[in-house]
This record gives structure tokens, C-alpha cells and sequence, in this order.
């Protein structure tokens, strides 16, 4: 069965809530404040089925002061039902729902003109006109325009037709495979629990399966499913679901979270847009102002970045948002921006980056999302991965990917030569070649800046290199795109740090000469060598000098520190680990009998055994060393 959702929209008093109740046999209207005044407050649902359809219809508050009930009540809508009374005529809601209906993508709908019973034909016919000027230009031009009465029944039956034409008529795109379901209601089941409601976005479920509860991320199990009161196996996309979860109680729940997939869509603070101004707003929107951001079900506060531009009315811009509250949002969702006061729609626009890293700089907002801004899912995947790794569950939600087909996708922009794997451990990192490329050449060029600034030193351990290259690679590309370069013979590893390949140290003929002597010193000394103040003594040099040149031999491995000021020649350690494992018996060796057997004292003994430690060539039991797993492994 095709499952179509119909939103309402227009203006308070216009009869809505009368007119839904006449095409299905429900009043939406729950609030007793709703009964009493007569008017709707909160969103409403209801349903029915024709011709193999079955429509939910959420009914939407027609008062300026619950526009942003009515915006939640949108989500996932197909058909749009413009309600708009004969005696009336167009009405400032009128227009801001259609504008905001218009907004939030939605491409199908029909008009009602109601309550035609209080007025002649010929007055029906001015308002017809007049909504014929309203629309022109919007996705309703063209669409039918019913005449109604929901006092006689006059055009209901006409109306349904037309809706069940249009819904017939209705191209529903290929929704993504994981979960997705705004909550737009909740409430407690006496006996059941946590009780949430809305339209299904993406995906289906059933009872058992477990949920993630976004922002907040809290884990719930799914205790069964309903669709329009009724109990049923799952539920899927562009249907009116109630949900009794387990795992939360219905006080920490709210409207505006949402019920996803595991681990796929993640809580955002800074997305990318393409935002569009309304012309009758009549507002320009400044570097860095502040509106109130709807998506979904959601509310929250976002400060719109044009890098010192701005958006005049009727215009269309790339942007970024920088939302106060962690926010859902998925590529190609469509969201509204209203200002405080007066509170009125002033734009909207679609998401086409839904994850920005808080440590990301965007330099240029148009490079960046404009590539992204297409159709073509292929090119989607390949311009986010040419700005970010991103794992099959992170792409298939920012590039709008389902997720059965990005395999597929990702298979043939390797073979296209587009995407490279990069390798860290067990992991595989696809990134676009150019985006490697780039990265390469500032990781290379950040190395050679940072050595320069360290001369005479020719490599750098991976800790400095991921600080300096921290504002434009993340920790976890870091250990990949060096590995690569590895690979591509443009680094080399020197002992456990890394080195462009055609780094040199260059040392004067005096530190050359104040090095050998140092170097002759400090093996001569064996397991009891000198410190960098005996050795700038002996040698007539700064302090700072021979810590210079000292650190210079323990980065490439020619001497080996153990501890802070204490540095021995590798024969010297290995010397000493070959005299620990002849002497060491089943009942260990104390620090006294190392000293004895080395020939040292504790302040040499001591670091010695606790680097021995970490290595695993000893292994501490109480006051004594026994051997450990590593004792016959010569250290190099």
C-alpha cells in the first residue's frame, strides 16, 4: 500500500480541523483548551484509505503565535492541503504557510476554499481569482482548487478525488535505509511506558530493535509499534507511527529529539546551507545575525555565517549555521528561519553539509558546498571526501547516500581513480586523491617549517607533528596520511619519529667535532655515562648546545634515553641486559645485586630497571627482577 502524509496549512478560523474531520471521521482537536476555544493549538492527526492509499493527514494551528507547531507538523508531509475560507479570502497565514510549505520543498498539493456556504458563487469566484494571484510562481500553481462546505458536505467527495488524483500522481524519492522518526508527541501508556509519535522520515523498525534517542544519544529498545491506533509489525517511511519505547521515561523525552539508527546521524552545531531569503520578508540578513532555525521537529537559535557577506531579499546564498543547541539534520533537509519579532518567516533553505567538526575551519562556504549541491549521488560522496574521511555510516548520512548503495559508489570512484584507500592499523580510510594530495603537501610542508625551526634536527616525533598539523588534519587521518607518505617514499621513519626523505642534518665542523667527542665520551663511559652539563663542561660549550646535539642522536637512534638527563649508547643497554639475563635466576635480582653486577650506582641502576620494565626485558615482583617475556630480544 502507497502511504501518503497530507499536511494542512492556512489561516486561523478557516476551518481546518472542520474540514479534515469531514474527509475522515476524526476531530484532531484533543486540548481541552482547543474543544473550549475552538480553536487548534497543537498538531492533530488523523487518517483514511482510498484506492489503495492510505493518507495520514496532520493538522496544523492556523494562529501566527504556533506557526512553529505547524512547521514541526510539516515534517515529512507529500501533499500540501491549503485551506482557505470564501468569506475570508487570503489571510496573512495564508500566506506564510504557503510560503513556508513552499520552504520546506514540498511540490504536490490542492486548495480548499471553504465554508462556500455563507457565501454567493460569484464570491467564490473572487476568492478562486485571488488565490490564483497567490500562488502563481509557487509549487500549488496549477494544482486544483476545490470549492467546500464542511456545514453540507458540499465538495468533499470532489475533493478527495482530487487528492487521491495528486496522490496517485505523487514521485516519492528513494528514502535512506536507516531510521529516522522527529518526535512530535509524547506521552505515558498506563502499563507500557514512554509513548513517542511522528512521521516516519526514512527506514522501518519493529519491536525488539534498538534505537537511538538524539540529541541526547540514550539508548532505547523498541516495545511495539502502532499506525493510527492500530498495532503492527513495523512501520516504514511517510507513515503516522507511534512508538513505546523502553529505556526512558516519558518526562525526559521532549519534541524536537529524534528516534534514528544507531551510530549513522550524529547531533551537529554547525552545518552548511543553501539559503534562500523571502521577498516579501523585506529583511536582509546580515554577517553573523541570529533567527530562530526549524528543522524537523526541532527549535533552536542559529547564527547565519556569510563570511562578511549578506542575503538580500529574494536572494540565494551558501551559508553556514551555527546552531546554540545540538541539532539533527540530514543532506537535503529542509529547514525555515523566522526572525523574534515580529516572529515571521523570513527564509529557508537546504542542508547540504549536516556535520561540521567544531575544530573545522571553513575558509571559502561556497567551495565547500557547492559541489555538494547535486543531484548526482556519485559526486556528492566524492566532493565530501575530498574535505573529510568519513566512515560508510558517516557518508551514506552527509552525502545522502542510502546505504545499500554506497559499496557500489565507492567501487566505482576507485576505479574511476577519484577515491584513495589509506590504511591506519585495521581501518581503511577513503579520501579523494586530490584531498590527499593537498593533505600530503601541508603534512610535508608543516614538517619542514617545525624542523626548521628546530635545526639541526632532521625528524620529528609523531606527537609534534600532530600538533602542528592539528587545525587541518584530525589525529585519526594523521597516523594514515603518514603511513602514505611512507609509502609514496616522501617520509621516512628515523627510530620512532619521521623525517622527510630529504632532510639533512646539517652540523658545523664545531658541532661535528663537540658531537664525536661527546659520542667517544659517552660509550667510553658504558653504563655510567655523563650528563649534558658534564659533557658541556668537558667540552667548553652551553648546555643548551649539547642538549641540542644530544637530542639530535637520540632522535636518530645513535643514543637512547631512559630517563630525563640520562642517555646511554645502545651497546651500553644491551650490554646491560645481556649481564641481567646470565645472572638472573628463578628468585630474581635486587637493585643492590644489579648495582654490584652492572658496576653502578642507584641513580644509574634505578631508571635502568624501570626502562628495563617497560621493554619487557624485566618484570618486577616486589623488591626483586625476574626475567621477563622480552629478556633474550637484543635491543638495537
Amino acid at each position: 500500500m502507497k502511504h501518503i502524509l497530507i499536511g494542512t496549512a492556512g489561516h486561523i478560523d478557516h476551518g481546518k480541523t472542520r474540514l479534515v474531520g469531514r474527509l475522515t471521521n476524526i476531530n484532531t482537536d484533543r486540548l481541552p483548551e482547543e474543544k473550549a476555544r475552538g480553536i487548534s493549538i497543537d498538531l492533530g492527526f488523523a487518517h483514511w484509505e482510498s484506492e489503495g492509499i492510505q493518507f495520514g493527514v496532520v493538522d496544523v494551528p492556523g494562529h501566527e503565535r504556533f506557526v512553529k507547531n505547524m512547521v514541526a507538523g510539516a515534517t515529512g508531509v507529500n501533499i500540501a492541503l491549503l485551506v482557505v475560507a470564501a468569506d475570508d479570502g487570503v489571510m496573512p497565514q495564508t500566506r506564510e504557510h504557503l510560503e513556508i510549505m513552499d520552504l520546506l520543498g514540498l511540490r504536490s498539493g490542492v486548495i480548499a476554499i471553504t465554508k462556500t456556504d455563507l457565501v454567493d458563487s460569484e464570491f467564490v469566484e473572487l476568492v478562486t481569482a485571488e488565490l490564483e494571484d497567490l500562488v502563481a510562481g509557487t509549487f500549488l500553481e496549477g494544482q486544483p482548487i476545490v470549492p467546500v462546505s464542511s456545514e453540507t458536505g458540499d465538495g468533499i467527495d470532489e475533493l478527495k478525488a482530487a487528492i487521491t488524483q495528486i496522490a496517485q500522481q505523487v514521485h516519492i524519492p528513494s528514502a535512506m535505509d536507516y531510521f529516522r522518526m522527529p518526535v512530535d508527541r509524547v506521552f505515558t501508556k498506563e502499563g507500557h511506558g514512554a509513548v513517542v509519535t511522528g512521521s516516519v522520515m526514512s527506514g522501518s523498525i519493529q519491536a525488539g530493535d534498538i534505537l537511538s534517542l538524539l540529541p541526547e544519544g540514550r539508548e532505547v529498545r523498541v516495545r511495539g509499534v502502532q499506525n493510527h491506533g492500530h498495532q503492527v509489525d513495523d512501520t516504514s517511511a511517510r507513515q503516522r507511527t507511534a512508538v513505546n519505547i523502553a529505556g526512558v521515561k516519558a518526562d525526559e523525552i521532549a519534541r524536537g529529539q529524534e528516534l534514528t539508527t544507531p551510530e549513522i546521524l550524529q547531533p551537529t552545531h554547525r552545518v552548511l546551507a543553501r539559503l534562500r531569503s523571502l521577498s516579501s520578508a523585506g529583511l536582509v540578513i546580515k554577517d553573523r545575525m541570529e533567527l530562530t532555525f526549524h528543522a524537523g521537529t526541532a527549535e533552536t537559535v542559529a547564527r547565519v555565517i556569510f563570511k562578511g557577506g549578506m542575503l538580500k531579499p529574494g536572494e540565494t546564498e551558501y551559508c553556514e549555521l551555527r546552531l546554540k543547541d545540538p541539532s539533527v539534520v540530514a543532506y537535503g533537509q529542509c529547514f525555515i528561519l523566522r526572525r523574534f519579532s515580529p516572529t515571521v518567516t523570513v527564509a529557508g533553505g537546504t542542508i547540504v553539509e549536516p556535520f561540521i567538526a567544531a575544530t573545522r575551519r571553513v575558509k571559502n562556504i561556497a567551495n565547500v558546498a557547492e559541489p555538494r549541491d547535486t543531484a548526482d549521488e556519485s559526486t556528492r560522496l566524492s566532493a565530501l571526501l575530498g574535505h573529510d574521511e568519513a566512515t560508510r555510516e558517516s557518508a551514506a548520512w552527509r552525502a545522502g547516500v542510502p546505504l545499500h548503495r554506497y559499496s557500489d559508489l565507492m567501487g566505482e570512484l576507485e576505479q574511476a581513480g577519484h577515491i584513495q584507500l589509506l590504511h591506519s592499523g585495521d581501518r581503511k580510510i577513503p579520501l579523494h586523491r586530490d584531498r590527499v594530495a593537498s593533505l600530503g603537501q601541508s603534512i610535508l610542508r608543516t614538517i619542514n617549517e617545525e624542523l626548521a625551526k628546530r635545526q639541526p634536527r632532521r625528524s620529528l616525533p609523531r606527537n609534534t607533528i600532530a600538533t602542528a598539523c592539528r587545525e587541518f588534519v584530525p589525529g585519526t587521518l594523521l597516523d594514515a596520511m603518514l603511513a602514505y607518505l611512507a609509502k609514496q617514499k616522501l617520509l621516512v621513519r628515523v627510530a620512532s619519529n619521521w623525517s622527510p626523505a630529504d632532510a639533512q642534518v646539517k652540523l658545523t665542523k664545531k658541532q661535528q667535532a663537540a658531537l664525536d667527542t661527546a659520542l667517544q665520551q659517552i660509550e667510553a663511559a658504558g653504563l655510567a655515562p655523563p650528563t649534558a652539563k658534564n659533557l658541556a663542561e668537558s667540552l667548553e660549550m652551553k648546555v643548551d648546545d649539547i642538549t641540542t646535539l644530544i637530542s639530535l642522536c637520540i632522535e636518530e637512534g645513535v643514543l637512547v634515553r631512559i630517563a630525563d638527563g640520562l642517555f646511554f649508547s645502545p651497546s651500553a643497554i644491551d650490554s646491560a641486559r645481556t649481564q641481567f639475563q646470565e645472572a638472573v635466576g628463578s628468585d630474581g635480582l635486587t637493585i643492590s645485586e644489579l648495582r654490584e653486577i652492572w658496576g653502578v650506582s642507584r641513580k644509574f641502576s634505578v631508571p635502568m630497571c624501570e626502562y628495563f620494565d617497560g621493554l619487557g626485558v624485566t618484570k618486577r615482583q616486589g623488591d626483586v627482577r625476574v626475567a621477563g617475556p622480552k629478556v633474550g630480544e637484543a635491543i638495537p
